[in-house]
């Protein structure tokens, strides 16, 4: 060993320093492509770190959020009254109120004010200028309104409409292949076509280029036929924690029905999930 050790440092101190620059370049460029290989390629350094992500529920197009209790509406005001009762009817119904609300607060007549038509309507005013209703305007709507049967008072009472609901459409768990997996996945949906993918208790190994896939295949086909029919839903967010991935709209689960973790740089599929539907 040490003669053969001997023999090249001979060797190299033989060549010319053109060939030693050379020889120089070539070993710093066969360092630069191994490091390449190795945490970029390879990417090595993931395996043995964790990328957590702790998403909330997905957020609904209609504003349904998951996990949030649908909105009840609120109770009627028992001191409110019937809102669909007009204020004729709630007077007539508490007589001897209105009169004492009448006789508290109705200032004494002044016998000394010089006497005034009360039978014209006083011009309406509004809270800006040129709101202001004449009296012929005001004389013309009672007519209009008189002709055409139109009560004075219209009570409404709608109720509010229906807030949507969010639903477990499609469920299942993640069994290992290539690495270890485990975890919860379902499919929410709020009835109006948009569906979330939602990783619950997830857990894989890291890596390079992981990506979600929605695939015909089963969870224990080869994995050579996972990439057949496949949608891709994009990069693994992380490799714990909860997260969720929007499906497209009108993909037909039934089809598409094995979630993936799939590896896109070495074809490696991590672990994988059958949604059984609700």
């Amino acid at each position: 060993m040490k003669r053969l050790i001997s023999r090249l440092w001979g060797w190299l101190k033989a060549l010319s320093i053109r060939a030693k620059v050379l020889i120089a370049v070539v070993l710093a460029a066969l360092l630069g492509v191994l490091i390449w290989l190795v945490f970029f390629w390879f990417a090595f350094q993931t395996y043995f770190i964790d990328d957590k992500v702790d998403e909330a529920g997905p957020v609904f197009e209609s504003g349904a959020v998951a996990g949030t209790p649908a909105v009840e509406p609120a109770a009627p005001d028992p001191t409110a009254g019937d809102p669909g009762t007009s204020a004729a009817e709630a007077t007539a119904a508490a007589p001897e109120a209105t009169t004492a609300a009448t006789e508290t607060t109705a200032p004494a007549p002044d016998t000394d004010a010089p006497e005034t038509d009360t039978t014209a309507p006083a011009p309406a005013t509004g809270p800006m200028p040129g709101d202001e209703l004449s009296e012929d305007l005001i004389a013309e709507m009672d007519e209009a309104m008189e002709e055409l049967g139109m009560p004075e008072e219209q009570p409404v009472e709608e109720t509010m409409p229906p807030m949507p609901q969010i639903r477990v459409e499609a469920s299942g768990e993640f069994i290992s292949r290539s690495h270890p997996t485990q975890g919860q996945v379902e499919v929410l949906g709020d009835g109006t076509g948009q569906r979330f993918l939602r990783f619950e208790d997830f857990r894989t190994d890291n890596g390079p280029d992981l990506n979600v896939y929605l695939s015909a295949a089963p969870p224990d086909a080869p994995v050579g036929q996972f990439t057949d029919v496949y949608v891709d839903l994009g990069d693994l967010k992380g490799n714990v924690g909860s997260q969720n991935y929007e499906i497209p709209r009108n993909l037909d689960l039934d089809l598409y029905s094995t979630v993936v973790i799939w590896c896109v740089r070495f074809s490696v599929i991590f672990g994988a999930a059958e949604l059984v539907p609700s």
